[in-house]
């Protein structure tokens, strides 16, 4: 924390209505307190976050992938903890370079720009030139999750 804040001096003139000098200095010693606070606050949220993350991370996920901690309060009710399960895929262009010449399709999945058609990959994976696990490899899983905490 800064405190005690220092001597706010007002020393620029103002054209129309403007609060007064000790109404805006109130205003500043207001935000800058406020702003320390949300800074702890901040804080303490984020290293309670990871003690929350932590405890559903222990929990079995289900068949989704989801880890669900559901829990009864006696104040606010049953609150529920999940963490979602995210899975996105992006073309790996090295393996999929790869896999194409090996495949010697690469001049059909490729477009003007020289960079890979992942339409065209997708096309010929459906036309059987590539197999499930060409298509795996091109386009790996990242899997993120969604923290939820849900009334």
């Amino acid at each position: 924390m800064t405190y005690p804040y220092p001597t706010i001096t007002v020393g620029r003139k103002y054209k129309g209505d403007v609060m007064e000098d000790k109404e805006l200095k109130d205003n500043i010693r207001q935000y800058l307190a406020l702003k320390d606070q949300l800074d702890l606050i901040t804080k303490r949220q984020t290293e309670i976050k990871q003690r929350l993350i932590d405890a559903v991370d222990a929990v079995e996920a289900d068949d989704r992938g989801h880890r669900v901690l559901s829990v009864e309060d006696e104040t606010v009710g049953e609150i529920t903890l999940t963490r979602q399960r995210r899975v996105s895929k992006s073309l790996n262009m090295d393996v999929a370079e790869e896999i194409l010449t090996k495949k010697g399709i690469k001049d059909t999945c490729i477009k003007m720009v020289a960079t890979i058609d992942e339409g065209a990959i997708m096309a010929a994976f459906y036309e059987n030139y590539l197999t499930e696990e060409d298509i795996d490899l091109m386009f790996p899983s990242k899997i993120s999750y969604a923290f939820l905490l849900d009334k």
